[in-house]
């Protein structure tokens, strides 16, 4: 019988019908059980969760109040028993088959298996939906932040090119103003020391019509 042998020595009782007796109900099989038979609830609805995106399921199921079934067989234990190396080399439905065996003599129904995985896969869409949601709200914020950003710095050059843009005008004003003063200076110098030469030898006179000498400003270290 080769690994439906372990099932039986374990204690699990297999019916094996020939041509000449009558075969008993076949055990159903996830795709023969109807619907309404395994009670599926919806989704829940999405919740806040303190978990990061990055955590592991267990934690998930753990936070959405998940235990392991009294009986001890939920979906884990299941998917451990089809991938016992016992089963490896039979067939799938075969593998199937054994394993509702076994369900049926630890008085464990199959929607009892499959609403466990029920509970865990819509507390995935929960945490899912969860994240998705805290993911949605950080873009928003963040998009937000960065408009109010942009906006401010946008701001703060208008204002700094207004004011750079003051001060070369100021700038350009008060050289254009300097000139006009140094051309005045000049030619009223000129007139001063026109007047003057009447009186004495050219070299003699006191009237000078250059630039003034340099005057140190405050502060200007002198040498």
């Amino acid at each position: 019988m080769g690994a439906l042998g372990d099932f039986v020595k374990k204690g699990v009782r297999l019916v094996v019908a020939d041509s000449e007796e009558p075969q008993a109900a076949p055990i159903s099989t996830p795709r023969e059980m109807p619907a309404e038979a395994l009670g599926a609830s919806p989704p829940p609805a999405a919740v806040t969760s303190d978990l990061p995106a990055a955590s592991n399921f267990s934690a998930v199921y753990s936070e959405a109040g998940i235990e392991l079934p009294a009986h001890g067989y939920g979906i884990d234990k299941v998917a451990e028993m089809l991938e016992n190396k016992r089963l490896a080399s039979l067939g799938r439905e075969v593998r199937a088959t054994a394993v509702l065996t076994a369900l049926e003599a630890a008085g464990v129904t199959l929607a009892d298996v499959i609403q466990d995985a029920l509970r865990r896969d819509h507390a995935l869409d929960a945490f899912e939906a969860s994240k998705r949601q805290e993911l949605e709200e950080l873009k928003s914020g963040s998009q937000t932040r960065i408009a109010a950003i942009q906006q401010a710095i946008e701001t703060f050059l208008r204002e700094k090119n207004a004011e750079i843009e003051a001060l070369k005008q100021g700038t350009d004003s008060a050289i254009e103003a300097f000139a006009q003063l140094e051309a005045r200076k000049h030619r009223e110098e000129e007139r001063l020391r026109d007047v003057v030469s009447h009186f004495v030898e050219p070299a003699e006179n006191p009237i000078t019509t250059g630039p003034a000498a340099t005057v140190a400003s405050p502060g200007t270290e002198r040498r």
